[in-house]
Protein backbone atom coordinates (compact mmCIF):
# COMPACT_ATOMS: atom_id res chain seq x y z
CA UNK A 1 0.00 0.00 0.00
CA UNK A 2 1.53 3.61 -0.90
CA UNK A 3 1.73 6.53 0.91
CA UNK A 4 -0.84 8.10 -1.74
CA UNK A 5 -3.38 5.48 -1.05
CA UNK A 6 -2.88 5.84 2.39
CA UNK A 7 -3.21 9.66 2.77
CA UNK A 8 -6.35 9.50 0.05
CA UNK A 9 -8.26 7.11 2.28
CA UNK A 10 -7.71 8.98 5.95
CA UNK A 11 -9.17 12.21 3.19
CA UNK A 12 -12.19 10.18 2.66
CA UNK A 13 -12.96 8.94 5.85
CA UNK A 14 -12.32 12.71 7.34
CA UNK A 15 -14.40 14.22 5.51
CA UNK A 16 -18.01 12.51 6.95
CA UNK A 17 -16.86 13.01 10.33
CA UNK A 18 -16.13 16.36 9.78
CA UNK A 19 -19.49 17.00 8.22
CA UNK A 20 -20.92 15.74 11.77
CA UNK A 21 -19.48 18.28 14.17
CA UNK A 22 -21.98 19.97 16.55
CA UNK A 23 -23.37 23.51 15.30
CA UNK A 24 -24.39 26.18 17.31
CA UNK A 25 -28.43 26.33 17.52
CA UNK A 26 -30.26 28.80 15.19
CA UNK A 27 -31.74 31.68 17.21
CA UNK A 28 -34.97 31.59 17.38
CA UNK A 29 -37.31 33.23 15.36
CA UNK A 30 -39.38 36.29 16.71
CA UNK A 31 -43.32 35.38 16.68
CA UNK A 32 -45.14 37.61 13.78
CA UNK A 33 -47.56 39.78 15.16
CA UNK A 34 -51.51 39.38 14.61
CA UNK A 35 -52.82 40.93 12.05
CA UNK A 36 -54.88 43.86 13.41
CA UNK A 37 -56.32 46.83 11.58
CA UNK A 38 -53.41 49.08 13.52
CA UNK A 39 -50.81 46.99 11.48
CA UNK A 40 -52.67 46.93 8.23
CA UNK A 41 -50.80 49.32 5.43
CA UNK A 42 -50.48 49.60 2.17
CA UNK A 43 -47.75 49.08 -0.10
CA UNK A 44 -44.35 49.19 1.21
CA UNK A 45 -43.49 53.32 0.82
CA UNK A 46 -42.65 55.00 3.93
CA UNK A 47 -43.73 58.44 2.27
CA UNK A 48 -46.73 58.66 0.47
CA UNK A 49 -45.19 59.27 -3.74
CA UNK A 50 -47.45 61.32 -6.17
CA UNK A 51 -47.85 59.63 -10.01
CA UNK A 52 -46.46 62.97 -11.28
CA UNK A 53 -43.49 62.98 -9.00
CA UNK A 54 -42.66 59.20 -9.80
CA UNK A 55 -42.99 59.63 -13.19
CA UNK A 56 -40.93 62.56 -13.56
CA UNK A 57 -38.18 60.42 -11.97
CA UNK A 58 -38.79 57.14 -14.44
CA UNK A 59 -38.15 59.46 -17.15
CA UNK A 60 -35.15 60.85 -15.67
CA UNK A 61 -33.76 57.29 -14.87
CA UNK A 62 -34.65 56.54 -18.16
CA UNK A 63 -32.86 59.92 -20.06
CA UNK A 64 -29.50 58.67 -17.78
CA UNK A 65 -29.38 54.86 -19.17
CA UNK A 66 -29.36 56.27 -22.40
CA UNK A 67 -26.71 58.97 -22.11
CA UNK A 68 -23.33 58.56 -23.53
CA UNK A 69 -20.91 57.04 -20.51
CA UNK A 70 -17.73 58.85 -19.90
CA UNK A 71 -16.28 56.84 -17.58
CA UNK A 72 -13.16 54.70 -18.27
CA UNK A 73 -13.28 51.45 -19.64
CA UNK A 74 -15.73 50.48 -23.09
CA UNK A 75 -19.05 49.47 -22.94
CA UNK A 76 -20.46 45.97 -23.76
CA UNK A 77 -21.02 46.25 -27.20
CA UNK A 78 -17.47 47.57 -27.45
CA UNK A 79 -15.87 44.91 -25.80
CA UNK A 80 -18.16 42.04 -27.68
CA UNK A 81 -16.72 43.99 -30.66
CA UNK A 82 -12.80 43.15 -29.34
CA UNK A 83 -12.94 40.42 -28.29
CA UNK A 84 -15.02 39.12 -31.66
CA UNK A 85 -11.78 40.40 -33.84
CA UNK A 86 -9.19 38.93 -31.77
CA UNK A 87 -11.25 35.76 -31.88
CA UNK A 88 -11.20 35.97 -35.45
CA UNK A 89 -7.39 36.59 -35.94
CA UNK A 90 -6.95 33.95 -33.69
CA UNK A 91 -8.96 31.44 -35.10
CA UNK A 92 -7.11 32.75 -39.12
CA UNK A 93 -3.75 32.17 -36.92
CA UNK A 94 -4.88 28.82 -35.96
CA UNK A 95 -6.19 27.25 -38.69
CA UNK A 96 -7.77 24.46 -39.59
CA UNK A 97 -10.86 22.73 -38.35
CA UNK A 98 -10.79 24.32 -35.22
CA UNK A 99 -9.45 27.66 -36.38
CA UNK A 100 -12.30 28.01 -38.73
CA UNK A 101 -14.81 27.44 -36.14
CA UNK A 102 -12.71 29.74 -33.33
CA UNK A 103 -13.01 32.61 -36.68
CA UNK A 104 -16.74 32.14 -37.67
CA UNK A 105 -17.74 32.28 -33.53
CA UNK A 106 -15.44 35.48 -33.29
CA UNK A 107 -17.07 36.64 -36.23
CA UNK A 108 -20.95 36.38 -34.94
CA UNK A 109 -19.72 37.80 -31.36
CA UNK A 110 -18.54 40.76 -33.40
CA UNK A 111 -21.36 40.95 -35.14
CA UNK A 112 -24.17 41.12 -32.11
CA UNK A 113 -21.62 44.08 -30.05
CA UNK A 114 -21.68 45.48 -33.62
CA UNK A 115 -25.66 45.28 -33.48
CA UNK A 116 -26.05 46.29 -29.86
CA UNK A 117 -23.75 49.19 -30.61
CA UNK A 118 -25.51 50.88 -33.34
CA UNK A 119 -29.23 49.75 -31.77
Amino acid sequence: MSLRSVVLALLVAAAPAAAQEHAAPAPAAEPATAPTVANARAGVSAAPVHAAAAAREVLQQQEEERAPRNGPGFGQPEALMIVGGAAVVLGILVGGGGGGALAFGGAVVGLVGLYQYLR
